[in-house]
């Protein structure tokens, strides 16, 4: 039998292989639900040493969905004593059930929960093991005024971002205009990490770029719900011309928290959501973003 034939995937924890073992959790679990928004995933990823007598040399550790949200296991390949294991661990904040949900859909199952798997490699074979979080759906909030939505319903949702875009472009501050559903999702699906081609965003360049994702979500609040940000689009496209990194920063978790503000709030009389198809909506997506020049303010 291969190599492969060395791991045992169970959504309870780890995986035995011959060298290392590989164990997952999220909020020290191996399932959690999600029952209020926003909602904080910690995931942990410990790969062991299992062998009785030798070190064992880690070669690589992916987490696939999780690289979506800035998964890294660094400093690969790493050899591990007898004994001893290296963990690293990885916040995801979830602001929404569109959030969660999206992430759900893009595991491959067509179901509520989101099940990815951690890959631990070695010479000699591999281990595995998952962790599971189920989206629960949120009780309407009648009370909130107008609705809002976060910006994983504008990831996986293409009919309201072509709604969105008959008000016109989207102005990110001179920084560049959305004319399109591919830049439109090209910037919601990008890695505020690196470029479409792999080049490192300077600390500017990724201060910009998450502003420029809570711009385009709040823009469409505000077109196809009537939801009031008052003066913050505003600011944001001053603020991202600029280089003011901590400003800028600042109006991102400002925008994040006026997009999540009324997420469970019932949408307009005769809006249409459309399907939610986040695999297409990822696929669809071209960033459109280039690096600068400038670097953030002192």
């Amino acid at each position: 039998m291969g190599a492969a034939c060395a791991a045992v995937l169970g959504v309870a924890g780890g995986a035995v292989a011959h060298d290392l073992t590989a164990v997952k959790l999220v909020n020290g679990q191996a399932s959690v639900e999600a029952t209020t928004y926003p909602f904080t995933a910690t995931y942990s990823f410990e790969v062991t040493n299992a062998h009785p007598t030798l070190p064992s040399i880690l070669l690589t550790a992916v987490d696939p969905l999780l690289a979506l949200k800035g998964f890294v296991f660094p400093s690969l390949p790493v050899t591990i004593p007898v004994g001893d294991s290296v963990t690293v661990t990885l916040p995801v904040v979830l602001d929404s059930f569109d959030d969660c949900e999206t992430l759900a859909l893009l595991d491959g199952t067509l179901d509520a929960n989101i099940d990815n798997v951690f890959t631990a490699t070695f010479d000699s074979g591999l281990a595995v093991s998952t962790a599971r979080v189920t989206c629960a759906t949120p009780t309407p909030d009648l009370t909130c005024g107008a609705a809002t939505r976060t910006i994983g319903y504008y990831q996986s949702h293409l009919v309201p971002l072509t709604a969105c875009l008959l008000g016109g472009p989207i102005n990110l501050g001179g920084l560049f205009s959305v004319t399109t559903d591919i830049g439109l999702e090209g910037v919601l699906w990008g890695n505020p990490d690196q470029f479409l081609g792999g080049t490192p965003r300077s600390d500017l360049d990724r201060a910009r770029f998450l502003l420029a994702q809570q711009i385009i979500v709040a823009t469409c609040n505000q077109r196809l719900f009537g939801a009031s940000p008052g003066t913050l689009i505003t600011d944001a496209q001053a603020a991202i011309a600029g280089v003011a990194c901590g400003g800028m920063d600042t109006l991102t978790t400002q925008l994040r928290a006026f997009n999540s503000s009324c997420d469970a709030g019932p949408f307009p009389p005769l809006y249409v959501s459309g399907p939610s198809t986040p695999l297409a909506a990822r696929a669809l997506g071209v960033d459109p973003s280039l690096p600068s020049l400038g670097t953030c303010a002192p």
